[in-house]
């Protein structure tokens, strides 16, 4: 619970929490929650990811970077690992939805 909580809603939370319930504040399961969906990626992976989500190939994001392909393939391998996915598609799906790359 919060320092802002009301008498009321103590009194109801003690109560709960005496009957073996849980209690969480809804705005701090929303933080809970924000903190868990936020992956932390390289500026390095950031970038290849952008890459690729502009539909470059690995060939090219290793051009573009400077940098090996089997770099840019270990850079996407530990993305693939820190989004949950399986695929390139996937990828820019979930890193889409969660703000990191932009499609224009």
């Amino acid at each position: 619970m919060l320092k802002d909580i009301s008498a009321d809603a103590l009194v109801a939370c003690i109560h709960d929490v005496l009957a073996g319930k849980t209690y969480l504040a809804p705005s701090a399961a929303a933080k809970l929650a924000e903190g868990l969906t936020r992956v932390q990626v390289t500026p390095r992976e950031l970038s290849a990811l952008r890459l690729m989500a502009d539909g470059k190939s690995n060939k090219e994001i290793a051009g573009t970077l400077g940098i090996s392909e089997r770099t840019v393939k270990t850079h996407l391998g530990h993305l693939f690992e820190k989004l949950g996915v399986t695929s390139r598609t996937e990828a820019v799906k979930v890193a889409t939805r969660r703000g990191l790359v932009r499609l224009d």
